[in-house]
């Protein structure tokens, strides 16, 4: 299955956040590989070195009405607004339900945090 297809199955909305998302992410991260995992069903972004978690940094997940922006690392990321759920020992995400929500400065702020701490996680390996 391609990418374009995967997102064919979702509504117009879910459709715009992947693709804003997409953007953002590819803005903040130039350098990170793209991977689409279609059984997990979310794109991830990494550093390239591997599939493994420890290379992820940031994945987009669409639902039927919304999208998670998850971050691997999530539980040592600054979030003052408080956006970041979930309950795992190290992932969280941001749950976005409309394509404005991807324009939000804390937004860019979190992916801006996950490309740091990345950077301080793979440089210590």
């Amino acid at each position: 299955m391609t990418l374009p297809a995967f997102f064919l199955v979702y509504n117009p909305t879910v459709q715009a956040i992947c693709k804003s998302l997409q953007k953002l992410v590819k803005e903040v991260f130039p350098e990170a590989e793209e991977i689409f995992n279609p059984g997990w069903k979310n794109i991830s972004y990494g550093n390239g070195k591997s599939r493994a978690e420890k290379d992820l940094i940031v994945y987009i997940a669409p639902f039927k009405d919304s999208v998670n922006l998850g971050f691997y690392r999530g539980v040592s990321l600054p979030d003052p607004e408080q956006l970041l759920k979930g309950t795992g020992k190290q992932m969280r995400h941001v749950k976005l339900k409309s394509e404005l929500q991807t324009e939000n400065d804390s937004i860019r702020n979190l992916l801006l945090a996950a490309k740091k701490e990345s950077l301080t996680t793979n440089s210590s390996n």
